[in-house]
């Protein structure tokens, strides 16, 4: 999956928690966010007019990103066959990073979990009508 997927891939998926995410969407769009927000981050430790501006406009963006993101991040342990609620581990001290970082960069399960099939298509796939009998 290229960048450009991956990201249009997580905004699509804006509120979806449910299912899985590959290790590529996941990490490019923890890779989007950083880059697009980085430069405003700076803006936090100077003064002036055009800074707090840049201060604002560094909240609205963060608020728009840290959903898409969580979404992402509760797929893609799921995709590894761990619950969303595992970002809780962040607060075992050392640890807890540790673990976590090692379920992000850990390859998924090919074959279906009890959270769903694997998702590596770039476009978010329609579900099927199922015919009523």
């Amino acid at each position: 999956m290229t960048f450009f997927e991956a990201v249009g891939k997580c905004y699509r998926k804006y509120f979806v928690f449910k299912g899985r995410a590959s290790r590529s969407e996941y990490w490019w769009c923890f890779a989007a966010a950083f880059l697009f927000a980085w430069p405003l981050l700076l803006s936090e430790t100077a003064d002036g007019s055009l800074f707090t501006i840049l201060s604002f406009i560094y909240f609205i963006l963060t608020l728009s990103v840290v959903i898409p993101l969580l979404a992402a991040w509760t797929r893609r342990m799921h995709d590894v066959d761990k619950s969303g609620w595992s970002w809780l581990l962040i607060f075992v001290p050392a640890v807890g990073f540790l673990v976590l970082m090692r379920w992000a960069t850990k390859e998924g399960s090919p074959e279906a979990n009890k959270y769903g099939e694997p998702d590596n298509h770039p476009f978010v796939q329609a579900k099927p009508v199922s015919e009523k009998k």
